[in-house]
């Protein structure tokens, strides 16, 4: 445990970084071969994958991972001034860099992207796949489907779900708080439930849609038909709306818990979630300012007998799902991330709702920009290098 600053890391590599050359892709929205929409968001036409970048060092050695515009005009320049430096004191840096402009900003989220491309660098430099340069003592992530457009009618939803287990996952998600009444989404729920039978896992997710009695009535209603867990039922920071729920349910003799975690930036925030009632805690890299907060939520779960899981970018973040136990998920978003499948050069072995990660060092995934600029997704590349 390594206090630097007011941060606290898990991890406390001793190599020296310094960055010579970035190279920032700018890719085009990849469209999606069917419409999203969940339950409060906007209707989706493209993946939400962002940019790329790839930073070098004098003697070639490479990181790269997914970023946004902001990696090339904030964080490119910073890594470009400094001098030679361990991991941590760039997170320093980079902590005081940003800390006035609040934790829900986006500097914090590309902190977190610019935090994997370092670790893709070193364990790249060290010759070691990044799962186990983490710590991970296996080669393989659990992972489950998630899916569930409030768009697609009951037939899509039951159809896709059935496609989901066929391939050998044994849990999905699907959205809800879409309609005008809660009750719709039950009558979809039983339908999805029916088909796939009771040894399959199912979770639901509002987005924040709900208040407190709507959410407690839908899980009320779908409980006994399995629900795994309700996800993000109310506004991200209505804590006192999360510990009423907990208590109603808990009061109802219902054992189903609260998934909260995507939707904060920082650990302190998962705790005030447990102290608030939630059992499950559900936190997102890159949202995080780098990926020791989510090897401390994993620490803390498993202190305080909390569940984890975690979604975002699978195709990388299997590599601290890897880290996780067998237990601990990652989730796979089929409607949005699917469409990468075939724009990438490595990516994990998907078998039995396991991610087998690939033994080459770095990053499980790399992007194929050939095919890329084939179908008229790379728009460009900017290239920056270090002052003389």
């Amino acid at each position: 445990m390594v206090y630097n600053g007011t941060m606290e890391y898990l991890t406390d590599f001793k190599d020296i970084i310094k960055i010579e050359r970035v190279e920032f892709f700018k890719l085009n929205p990849i469209p999606l071969p069917r419409i999203f929409k969940d339950g409060t968001g906007g209707i989706r036409t493209h993946s939400l994958f962002g940019d790329w970048m790839r930073v070098y060092d004098s003697d070639g050695n490479m990181g790269e991972g997914t970023c946004t515009p902001l990696a090339l005009s904030f964080f490119a320049p910073l890594l470009l001034e400094m001098e030679g430096r361990s991991l941590n004191e760039i997170r320093k840096e980079i902590f005081w860099r940003i800390r006035n402009f609040g934790y829900q900003s986006a500097h914090v989220r590309e902190a977190g992207a610019i935090d994997f491309i370092l670790l893709d660098y070193l364990s790249r430099k060290n010759g070691m796949p990044l799962h186990r340069f983490l710590g991970a003592t296996k080669d393989y992530a659990t992972v489950y489907k998630g899916g569930g457009s409030v768009l697609i009618s009951d037939e899509e939803l039951v159809d896709d779900i059935l496609r989901f287990k066929s391939e050998g996952y044994g849990r999905t998600k699907i959205k809800v708080a879409g309609f005008d009444d809660w009750k719709r989404d039950v009558v979809r729920f039983e339908k999805v439930r029916k088909a796939v039978g009771d040894d399959f896992k199912i979770a639901a997710d509002a987005n924040q849609g709900w208040d407190v009695d709507t959410a407690f009535r839908f899980v009320e209603a779908t409980h006994e038909m399995g629900l795994a867990w309700m996800e993000e039922p109310l506004h991200a920071y209505d804590m006192e709306a999360l510990r009423e729920l907990s208590s109603r349910l808990d009061r109802a003799g219902i054992d189903v818990d609260i998934a909260m975690g995507e939707s904060v930036r920082s650990y302190y925030e998962l705790v005030q979630y447990a102290e608030h009632g939630v059992r499950h805690l559900n936190p997102v890299m890159p949202n995080y300012i780098c990926v020791d907060e989510i090897l401390k939520a994993k620490r803390f779960a498993d202190t305080h007998g909390i569940r984890l899981s975690s979604g975002g970018f699978t195709y990388a973040n299997v590599a601290y799902g890897a880290v996780f136990n067998d237990d601990q998920l990652i989730e796979y978003h089929q409607p949005i991330q699917e469409v990468l499948v075939k724009y990438t050069s490595k990516m994990s072995e998907v078998r039995d709702g396991r991610w087998y990660l690939p033994s080459s060092p770095g990053l499980p995934v790399s992007l194929d920009f050939e095919k890329l600029k084939m179908d008229g997704l790379l728009d460009s590349i900017t290239y920056r290098f270090r002052k003389k």
